[in-house]
């Protein structure tokens, strides 16, 4: 029996996350600092749920994962109630906000031009890289200061700190979202919904972290076996390794996760018609980020009828937090005006093996738009395809699609990206230094891109997530790599669905188009599970 006093330990460690992560560090030392108690958090959320608190469970996983793209969240805040209280200290938070923001990123720059350099000293450099820090630091310092200030107004006290939960409940605007939480004493599932002023807390009895751990290393075995099979494998097949199968991975997923979530939201017993079913968004902690959570569901024979897989009654998406989606709600697309568009594909200076498809893909795209006039959509091709030229037109397009190489760096996870032109990368710390207008859809079609970092699985650090926290309203992205000769018809679908009512397209349909474009490839049965399972939607 555990003693109350537990979760007072807990609520303290939890609170100092933050601090141990503290945003004057580099970005690289603050992921550092987040690795060396991994486990704090989902453990607390477990105790909590051990004494029956599931709504302090759900507020304890807001707020201790996914620490730096929160704080960055945090920075770009408008502060509108702040601003109308107390003009002048929103103004200056605003600007300290965006100068820590720009010393961050040259901070970065600096660090990573060092760790690039040769074994020659280069002193000059180095001491830049000192002032630099310095400049952060005392930014950061400041801003600290200024904080407290702000929090000793009257209304203000928990500014830009914790959240109770019913500020979460409106993150399930659009449907319910699902916390599946892993601990090594219990797994959970944490429904919120935006009408219903408590958790649904599901149990999951018959999953435990080390099974959770266990079909994580089924999956990688699986993706080993794959890589090694060759690509003209025929069609229908599938992987089998020792008596491990795609199938039995997502059949356990099923019996064990999926399943009790939809039976205590009731939608394993509704009838509906594929167009109308509900969304849903998975938010998992630990080895859950790594599965395969959307494609839960029996696939033999003996199930092929409708009624055995998740897909058949909700329409998935991903989210890091709860908090992206409350963020997203805002993300209305414009009544009027033209869409944009930016297609970039792989560059033929990027040093990477060459990708058929990429002209096929682009095509495909192109067809589309132009046989839907009303539409009215403007598409921007990357005409370089360099680092500066893409990053330039993101902040004009409203809509972004990669077609090129990805790559989730296990080195330095902030490190992965997008391969463009001149063997460079869009790295993910410069994908959140964006600054842009929330919404629109980033279609991400290249391998990897929301991989993850296994040391820092809850902390997101992805491509597609950093899309999400740069201002994205929804990202389709990849959770390992994808084929070539797959990927144009996956993309043709999607915007076939987007764009077939002629008239300018909401991003947030993308969920529903990947859903209906994926189902069309697996019911076909022209491509095995390695190839359909990897696209994903994240955000709204």
């Amino acid at each position: 029996m555990r003693h109350h006093s537990l979760l007072n330990a807990y609520s303290v460690a939890i609170n100092l996350i933050p601090q141990l992560a503290w945003i004057g560090l580099p970005l690289t030392d603050r992921y550092y600092e987040l690795t060396q108690d991994p486990d704090v958090v989902r453990e607390a959320a477990a105790a909590a749920l051990d004494f029956g608190l599931p709504e302090t469970a759900v507020e304890w996983l807001e707020q201790g994962r996914s620490i730096v793209f929160g704080e960055l969240l945090r920075l770009r805040s408008s502060c509108e109630e702040l601003s109308s209280a107390h003009p002048d200290h929103a103004h200056r938070l605003r600007e300290l906000s965006t100068a820590l923001h720009h010393a961050s990123a040259a901070l970065e720059k600096y660090e990573l031009a060092l760790s690039e350099q040769t074994q020659t000293p280069v002193p000059r450099p180095r001491e830049s890289l000192q002032q630099v820090a310095d400049t952060h630091r005392a930014l950061a310092i400041e801003r600290d200061k200024l904080l407290r200030e702000i929090r000793g107004f009257p209304g203000f006290e928990q500014f830009l700190l914790r959240k109770d939960f019913s500020q979460f409940q409106a993150s399930a605007h659009t449907g319910p979202v699902v916390i599946i939480n892993a601990a090594e004493s219990r797994c959970d599932a944490l429904i919120v919904l935006a009408d219903v002023d408590h958790v649904i807390h599901v149990p999951l009895p018959n999953f435990t972290f080390q099974r959770s751990a266990g079909l994580q290393n089924m999956l990688e075995k699986l993706l080993g076996e794959a890589r090694v099979i060759r690509s003209d494998e025929r069609e229908g097949t599938s992987a089998t390794l020792r008596g491990v199968s795609w199938e039995s991975l997502l059949s356990t997923l099923w019996n064990g996760v999926v399943k009790p979530v939809l039976d205590a939201l009731a939608f394993s017993v509704r009838h509906v018609s594929p167009g109308d079913l509900s969304r849903i968004f998975w938010c998992p902690t630990g080895p859950f980020v790594f599965l395969p959570i959307h494609a839960a569901g029996f696939y033999d024979t003996e199930h092929s009828q409708s009624g055995h897989k998740v897909s058949d009654f909700v329409v998935s998406s991903y989210v890091p937090t709860l908090s992206i989606l409350a963020l997203s709600s805002n993300c209305n697309v414009p009544p009027c005006g033209d869409l944009c568009l930016l297609a970039v594909r792989q560059p033929s200076s990027d040093g990477q093996a060459p990708l058929p498809g990429v002209d096929t893909e682009l095509k495909h795209i192109n067809t589309v738009i132009r046989h839907s006039p009303s539409a009215r959509t403007t598409i921007l091709e990357s005409s370089t395809g360099t680092m500066e030229e893409v990053i330039s037109l993101m902040k004009e397009a409203h809509w972004v699609h990669f077609a090129c190489h990805g790559i989730q760096d296990a080195t330095n996870p902030t490190s992965s990206g997008l391969c463009l032109a001149d063997g460079r990368r869009l790295k993910l710390r410069d994908i959140i230094a964006l600054s842009r207008p929330r919404g629109g859809l980033a279609f991400l079609s290249a391998c990897q891109t929301a991989m993850g970092d296994e040391r820092l699985s809850d902390e997101a650090v992805h491509i597609a997530a950093g899309m999400l926290f740069a201002g994205y309203g929804g990202v389709i992205g990849t959770m390992w790599s994808i084929s070539d000769m797959l990927a144009p018809d996956v993309a043709r679908d999607v915007y076939e669905q987007l764009f077939q009512n002629g008239t300018r397209p909401d991003h947030r349909d993308a969920a529903r188009a990947l859903h209906e474009a994926i189902g069309r490839v697996r019911e076909s049965g022209r491509a095995p599970f390695v190839k359909w399972l990897p696209f994903i939607h994240l955000g709204l």
